[in-house]
């Protein structure tokens, strides 16, 4: 019962209109509260495991969850996983001798974990990006006294929308970046 009076009482205090979610909520026998998780963007996304036996490597939010006000969670995860595919892949062949590795230095990093941070860099940035779009994007919508953030959202979008400015930094987050 306290979950369904603090929902009820959240939808009211947004001002949504309870038409529509009040009946739902009113009926609902479960109520979970989940909060909104990120990583810190700065950690690493690999790590040699069993005295370097094993490489552990984390893709999706397991390496950068973020807000979910952009949608693009699976998104990102399945870019990862292709991203690190084609990298074992890459190693794969470089260790069968079908491809050789140029690199500047006299002996070149061949090592599995090169071909890992080659990963992690080539992920890290666009993932980066839009967990900060998406937090900016979660603050106005959820943030604010009575509902003046998402007021200026609404405005700001209008605005930004007008100029092409909206179009760019949305649509930007579902552009794959392989």
């Amino acid at each position: 019962e306290e979950g369904r009076a603090n929902m009820l009482t959240q939808i009211q205090t947004a001002n949504i209109p309870d038409f529509t979610l009040a009946p739902i909520v009113s009926n609902a026998d479960r109520f979970f509260e989940l909060g909104v998780y990120f990583h810190n963007p700065f950690n690493k996304w690999s790590k040699g495991i069993a005295n370097g036996a094993a490489t552990a490597v984390l893709v999706g939010d397991a390496a950068h969850a973020m807000p979910p006000f952009l949608g693009q969670g699976a998104n990102q995860a399945l870019q990862d996983a292709y991203t690190l595919g084609a990298k074992i892949c890459e190693y794969n062949a470089m260790s069968r001798g079908e491809v050789v590795v140029e690199d500047d230095e006299e002996e070149p990093d061949t090592s599995f974990g090169r071909y890992l941070k080659e990963y992690e860099q080539t992920r890290w940035f666009a993932t980066f990006g839009i967990t900060i779009k998406s937090s900016f994007l979660g603050y106005l919508e959820t943030g604010g006294i009575e509902g003046y953030y998402a007021r200026f959202r609404d405005v700001f979008f209008k605005a930004m929308g007008f100029v092409g400015v909206a179009r760019k930094i949305l649509l930007d987050a579902a552009t794959p970046k392989l």
